[in-house]
């Protein structure tokens, strides 16, 4: 038998141990039978559901006093959407138009309902026909009946956050398993966040706006702009990349995408750390409160900062022998340097411990239901 199948099997049986240990000293493991339960959703705002009129009521919320819309048979998701792009008007061709407001039709974005109730404190009901039409400027919440499989998802979080875990032990097929997961998704996931918020609303929106407004209402309310034919033209030549005898050409867009980049953040570099940590080192020795005058707590921290930005600066400075008040200066500016990072890796630390005990408090609260949460 392999050393991986030997861990896989050990791994399999902690894993069963600890449920078991959350059935009998807990208050049960989490219960990954999917069920019906009442899960809340927080609408964007002026957001709209439509449903026909005799299947809707309202009621108010004796908790809360909130009005609550009630939809049986379950609500439409439904939004205004541009009818059609205006041209500019007659006028001096030499002078930009400004483009013309497009009509607004509402139009049912999705086909599936959502059955539940609609929260919210200002919510505008009003009637188009044989549909009750309900839109909440300020966001609201909509609780709908639905299966739940947040039991199942307690149970692979679980399992997922122990194969991480057993790298603490050794390399296994567990981890590399869970390792490969965890980076296939996260690039997915990225991907296609990068694809609906960059590339649809700043390329294709700006291209194709009357396409873009039936996918995602109000991204492509603009006029078309053909200046941004450049950007999606150097986006191709990047993707040559991938090819063996046109990938040198990728080298011009990332020249660009460096080059710009550099240039803009400069600026902001300089002016953040560069000049803002001169600003904060050049303070004034005595600190003088206006209402309580002499500061003592101020004064000697206005000291303290002098001394250590001065004597971390003279331990750089190589142009003489560390000798005398400048070896003394130097030691110094070694103990400041040692003190700045060892603070800088206790937060670190912390940090990391704050994430493991996160996890702790998952696997022992969510999962085995062991302490409370």
């Amino acid at each position: 038998m392999s050393s991986g199948l030997k861990f896989t099997i050990i791994f399999f049986a902690i894993f069963a141990g600890l449920s078991l240990i959350g059935v009998f000293f807990g208050h049960g493991v989490a219960n990954p039978v999917p069920r019906k339960d009442m899960l809340e959703f927080s609408m964007p705002t002026n957001m709209m559901l439509a449903a026909p009129k005799n299947q809707v009521r309202q009621e108010v919320d004796p908790k809360t006093g909130k009005a609550k819309i009630i939809a049986p048979q379950g609500f439409k998701i439904v939004r205004e959407v541009p009818a059609e792009y205006g041209e500019a008007g007659p006028g001096d061709p030499c002078r930009p138009q400004p483009p013309a407001t497009p009509k607004m039709m509402r139009r049912e974005v999705r086909e599936e309902r959502h059955f539940g109730t609609v929260t919210g404190n200002n919510m505008e009901v009003g009637t188009e026909g044989e549909q009750v039409v309900v839109r909440v400027p300020n966001g609201g919440t909509l609780t709908e009946n639905k299966i739940s499989f947040r039991g199942v998802w307690i149970w692979i979080a679980a399992f997922l956050t122990l194969a991480i875990l057993s790298f603490l032990y050794d390399d296994n097929p567990i981890y590399k398993f869970a390792e490969h997961l965890f980076i296939g998704v996260s690039a997915a996931y990225w991907m296609v966040v990068g694809i609906w918020t960059t590339l649809v609303p700043n390329l294709l929106g700006k291209l194709w706006p009357a396409l873009v407004a039936r996918i995602n209402p109000g991204v492509g309310d603009v006029e078309r702009n053909l200046f941004y034919i450049i950007p999606a033209v150097f986006g191709i030549i990047l993707l040559l990349r991938l090819s063996s005898k046109l990938g040198w050409m990728s080298r011009w867009s990332l020249a660009f995408i460096v080059g710009t980049t550099a240039g803009l953040n400069f600026v902001g570099y300089l002016q953040s750390d560069f000049v803002g940590q001169i600003e904060g080192a050049m303070l004034p020795l005595v600190v003088v409160n206006p209402q309580t005058g002499f500061s003592l707590g101020g004064t000697f921290s206005a000291v303290v900062m002098f001394v250590s930005v001065l004597s971390a600066l003279v331990y750089f400075f190589f142009s003489s022998e560390h000798k005398g008040v400048m070896g003394a200066a130097s030691r110094v500016g070694i103990w400041v340097l040692m003190v700045t990072f060892g603070a800088s890796f206790g937060y670190t630390v912390m940090g990391r411990i704050a994430l493991l005990v996160g996890r702790m408090e998952f696997l022992f609260a969510d999962w085995l239901n062991i302490i409370a949460k």
